[in-house]
C-alpha cells in the first residue's frame, strides 16, 4: 500500500507542469482526483507498524497535494518543510474539524524534534484515550508530519528540515531502556496511589513481630500490571489480526520493560533504605534507637511503595 502511494507521488511529481498557477489551487485538487482513483478498502485497521495510517484514500491525496506543492517550486526556490507538512494536512482534511496545523493538533512548536512529537502524541493518547474521534485527529497530525519528513526524502529537498524531523519516522517505540517522562491521567495517578498506601498501611497495621516486606512486594507485582497497561495504552502497537507474531513480539517487549522497571525502582530502593544502611551500620558499629529497628519495615515499605507510586504515574 505504501509502495503504491511512493509511486504515485513520483509520477505526480515528475508530470506537474512549470504552470505559474497558484499551488493552493493545485492543492485543493490533489485530493479529489487522488481519492477518487483510489480504490475503498474497508475494514483495514489503524496502527500498522509504529505508525498508526490513515486510509488509502487520505494518504494519496497528501502525498499528491505534497508532490504538486513541491513542483510549483520556482526556480529551486524551496519552501520551507513546515509549509509543505501544513499544506499537506490542510489539503488531506477531509472536513471532520481536523485542525489546519498538525503542530498546533499536537501542541508543539513547528520543528520540534522527534522525542518531543512522541512524546506530545503519548500525552494525547493518555488524556483522550476514551474519546477514538480525538485520537484519530491526534494520530493523523503525527502521521502527517513523519510523512512529510518522508516526503521530503523522496524529493531530496532536505533544506530547512531538522535532521531529527527528517527521521521521525523511526523513532524507537520504547525510546531508551531508563524510565521515560510520561504523565499518566488523574484517575491512574490515584489508583497508582492508593496501592502504594494500601501496602503501607498493612505493613504499618501487622503485629509488631510479624512484619516483613512482604506487602511492599505485593504492591511491586500490582505495579508492574499497571505499568504494563499504561504501555498498552500509550502505544498499542501492530494489529493481531493483521501479523500475529509481531504483536505477540510487540506485547512480550512491554511486559519486560514493565518489569524491570519496576522491579528496578524496587531493588534500588530496598537497597539505598535497608540493606546499605545496615552495612553501614555494622561496619561503623553506630548504635540504632530500639524504636527505629522495631519500624523499620514501615520506613522500608512506605519509601518503596512512594517511588513506585511516582515511576508509574508520572513514568514509563
Amino acid at each position: 500500500e505504501m509502495s503504491a502511494v511512493v509511486a504515485h507521488a513520483r509520477s505526480a511529481a515528475s508530470t506537474a507542469t512549470a504552470s505559474r498557477r497558484s499551488a493552493g489551487a493545485r492543492i485543493r485538487a490533489a485530493p479529489r482526483a487522488a481519492a477518487s482513483q483510489q480504490p475503498q478498502q474497508p475494514g483495514v485497521p489503524r496502527g500498522l507498524g509504529g505508525v498508526s495510517l490513515a486510509s488509502a484514500g487520505r494518504a494519496a491525496a497528501f502525498y499528491s497535494a505534497a508532490a504538486a506543492l513541491g513542483a510549483s517550486l520556482n526556480n529551486g526556490a524551496a519552501r520551507s518543510a513546515r509549509d509543505v507538512t501544513v499544506a499537506a494536512f490542510s489539503a488531506a482534511a477531509d472536513g471532520d474539524g481536523a485542525a489546519a496545523d498538525p503542530w498546533k493538533a499536537l501542541g508543539v512548536k513547528a520543528g520540534a524534534d522527534a522525542e518531543e512529537i512522541k512524546k506530545a502524541l503519548d500525552r494525547k493518547k493518555l488524556l483522550y484515550k476514551t474519546e477514538p474521534g480525538k485520537l484519530a485527529k491526534f494520530e493523523e497530525a503525527y502521521d502527517t508530519i513523519v510523512q512529510a519528513s518522508l516526503q521530503a526524502r523522496l524529493r531530496g529537498d532536505l533544506s530547512g528540515v531538522d535532521k531529527n524531523i527528517l527521521n521521525a519516522d523511526k523513532v524507537s517505540l520504547f525510546g531508551p531502556y531508563w524510565p521515560i517522562k510520561c504523565t499518566s491521567p488523574m484517575r491512574d495517578i490515584k489508583v497508582n496511589v492508593a496501592i502504594s498506601l494500601f501496602a503501607a498501611i498493612v505493613c504499618w497495621r501487622s503485629p509488631e513481630g510479624l512484619r516483613n516486606l512482604q506487602p511492599a512486594i505485593y504492591g511491586m507485582i500490582f505495579q508492574i500490571f499497571r505499568m504494563f497497561m499504561k504501555l498498552v495504552d500509550v502505544d498499542p502497537g501492530p494489529s493481531a489480526l493483521i501479523d500475529r507474531k509481531a504483536a505477540t513480539k510487540h506485547n512480550n517487549k512491554r511486559f519486560f520493560r514493565s518489569f524491570y522497571l519496576v522491579l528496578g525502582c524496587f531493588s534500588l530502593t530496598l537497597a539505598a533504605s535497608y540493606w546499605l544502611p545496615n552495612v553501614i551500620c555494622e561496619l561503623t558499629k553506630m548504635t540504632i534507637p530500639l524504636k527505629y529497628l522495631a519500624a523499620q519495615e514501615i520506613y522500608v515499605t512506605a519509601i518503596i511503595s512512594f517511588n513506585l507510586a511516582v515511576l508509574t504515574s508520572y513514568y514509563r
